[in-house]
């Protein structure tokens, strides 16, 4: 039976009828009080007691009329505090039913809202937290259970000890390349299933109870990224014990797996370190259990599993060269600015381009950012990077103005670059130096970033946006952010991370998350960028989704200038192109017309 909807502020629950009738009842109490005096001649002492009964009433009825007040105020002031611990994030207040009057109705409004918040805070809660396609703890996720459980001691004192297992899944991206995204998709959810099933986590259940903040000391399967996942397994140090424990997971997929249709032999690459005995730093364990799974892929043996010993350190010592050729690159300015196209998904023309920086070692040639930008992060030398990048950008696009081409440039920016109090500053006055219209400068930060200081991102945000820069959000849906902060900061474009466009043409989550944040960003006003689009599908899904501009390796990978004007010269002067890109994602010509 359908509960009876209760209809607040009505007929006697109204607060204004109350008042009325309160007011009716008291003021004609107070009226015969005073009149009945009159209708027949009365003594003087009588007179007087009747207008001290009328006073009386008065006063009455001014105090009740008081507690009336109050009874209603009351409830008022106690929603009115309980809607600020609401804006304060605390969703676990309590929101009380006072009444069937108007303040009721507004309870009610107020605790279902309540009731929204939290489920939409527990469903944002888990995409930051775990993996769309396994289901497995995320990245983000697995950090932040090493850094709790790496370095820590229990109650007597004693350190905790564990080890990780990176676990590499081989050829996973041939079957991507060969079979699509979801064929792989779908094998890697297998494959995190059966390790799931012989490692100590025992089941997915099991294992997502273990990575909450109650099961610390709990076994847990990660995804960590690509091909890649991560084992965290407290109390196990023993190498016997961590062999037989890499055998069973190596057993596990060394079977037939069958999707749709198809039969795959998937294999492992296995790399252990333990903690605290090889660090007692949770990056540095971490770090080392994929220098161990490196140097297992090299390895003759069928089942390759390695453990961290300290001679593979000559990774490292690699990464220190790379530190050494950026300083020098930056000495030298070394450094190289590629483009890649952004293109209407509307008209299919070139809208602008992000400038993406290369280094031009003398010996090793052209080194891509993914070798050397996390070491310039480490190494605190992305700061200057980043200016050389900005300069060289900024300058690019005034000589495009000159040439007759004027073209947007967007500038990813770090967070050491925007931390930086004179970092607004700086950026005006290179838009001074190349006399360069600030309209057509983009500068990106990340989700994280732009939630992580808000105090101080708003200001240098306010800085930019009054002198003409617009500001893109990048790699929006990858952080834990709080919308409210988010929505609370002046940008102009949002742009979806590559890591949802791998399933938008699909239907699944990938392709709802999409949609939800292009339709978040058009309700924000924003304009909409989708990167990382490499297939047709992914492409028309893109635009049939209503982003605005879409880029990726489908229109062009990152060329050096002199190529990308030979490129959009090619492209404007044949229009033929701009026909077959809506051709191809409206299905009607093959990829490869």
């Amino acid at each position: 039976m359908r509960k009876k909807e209760t209809i607040y502020g009505k007929g006697f629950n109204g607060i204004g009828i109350r008042f009325t009738l309160a007011y009716i009842v008291l003021a004609a109490l107070c009226l015969v009080l005073v009149t009945q005096h009159f209708a027949e001649p009365h003594s003087v002492s009588e007179t007087a007691e009747h207008v001290g009964l009328a006073a009386f009433g008065l006063f009455l009825t001014a105090g009740l009329m008081l507690l009336l007040s109050r009874k209603v105020s009351e409830p008022i002031r106690r929603l009115t505090e309980i809607a600020g611990r609401i804006a304060e994030g605390d969703l676990d207040v309590k929101v009380p039913l006072f009444c069937k009057c108007e303040v009721g109705g507004l309870a009610a409004s107020m605790r279902l809202m309540v009731n929204r918040l939290r489920a939409s805070t527990a469903e944002t809660r888990q995409l930051a937290n775990h993996d769309l396609i396994t289901g497995l703890p995320n990245r983000y996720r697995l950090q932040t259970l090493l850094e709790r459980r790496v370095g820590s001691a229990d109650a007597e004192g004693n350190p905790a000890c564990g080890s990780v297992f990176f676990i590499d899944i081989l050829e996973l991206r041939k079957v991507n390349d060969r079979f699509g995204h979801e064929a792989a998709d779908t094998l890697l959810k297998s494959i995190a299933q059966l390790l799931i099933e012989a490692s100590p986590c025992l089941d997915q259940d099991q294992n997502l109870r273990n990575a909450t903040d109650d099961g610390l000391d709990m076994p847990v399967l990660a995804r960590f990224g690509g091909t890649e996942l991560a084992l965290i397994v407290p109390h196990l140090v023993d190498p016997a014990e961590i062999g037989a424990l890499a055998d069973r997971l190596h057993a596990a997929v060394a079977g037939i797996v069958e999707e749709a249709g198809r039969q795959f032999r998937p294999k492992i690459a296995v790399g252990v370190a333990r903690y605290p005995e090889d660090s007692n730093a949770a990056i540095k364990v971490k770090q080392y259990a994929a220098l161990a799974c490196n140097n297992a892929l090299a390895l003759p043996v069928v089942n390759k599993t390695a453990l961290f010993r300290t001679d593979m350190m000559q990774a490292i010592q690699t990464r220190e060269g790379i530190e050494r050729y950026l300083r020098t690159g930056i000495a030298e300015r070394q450094f190289e600015v590629y483009y890649q196209p952004k293109v209407s998904a509307s008209t299919w023309a070139v809208t602008g381009v992000e400038a993406l920086v290369r280094l031009n070692h003398p010996e090793r040639g052209v080194i891509g950012p993914g070798e050397f930008i996390p070491i310039a992060e480490i190494t605190g030398l992305i700061g200057d990077i980043g200016l050389i990048v900005l300069d060289e950008a900024i300058a690019q696009c005034a000589a495009w103005i000159r040439a007759g081409e004027p073209t947007e440039v967007s500038v990813n920016v770090s967070v050491e670059q925007f931390q930086n109090a004179a970092f607004s500053g700086t950026v005006i006055d290179l838009l001074h130096k190349h006399d360069c219209p600030a309209h057509l400068i983009t500068i990106e930060i990340t989700e994280t970033l732009a939630t992580t200081d808000v105090a101080g991102v708003s200001s240098q945000i306010a800085a930019l946006r009054a002198a003409g820069l617009r500001i893109a959000i990048d790699d929006f849906g990858t952080g834990y952010s709080n919308l409210v902060q988010l929505t609370g900061l002046k940008f102009d474009i949002l742009k979806v991370d590559r890591s949802f466009v791998s399933g938008i043409d699909c239907v699944g989550s990938s392709r709802e998350v999409s949609r939800a944040i292009i339709q978040l960003g058009k309700n924000l006003g924003c304009k909409v960028v989708v990167e990382g689009t490499e297939t047709p599908g992914q492409v028309a899904a893109a635009a049939q989704l209503g982003c605005d501009e879409i880029q990726g390796f489908y229109f062009s990978k990152p060329m050096k200038r002199c190529d990308f004007e030979t490129w959009r010269d090619l492209r404007s002067k044949n229009p033929v192109y701009a026909s077959l890109d809506a051709l191809v994602t409206r299905g009607m010509v093959s990829a490869t017309a």
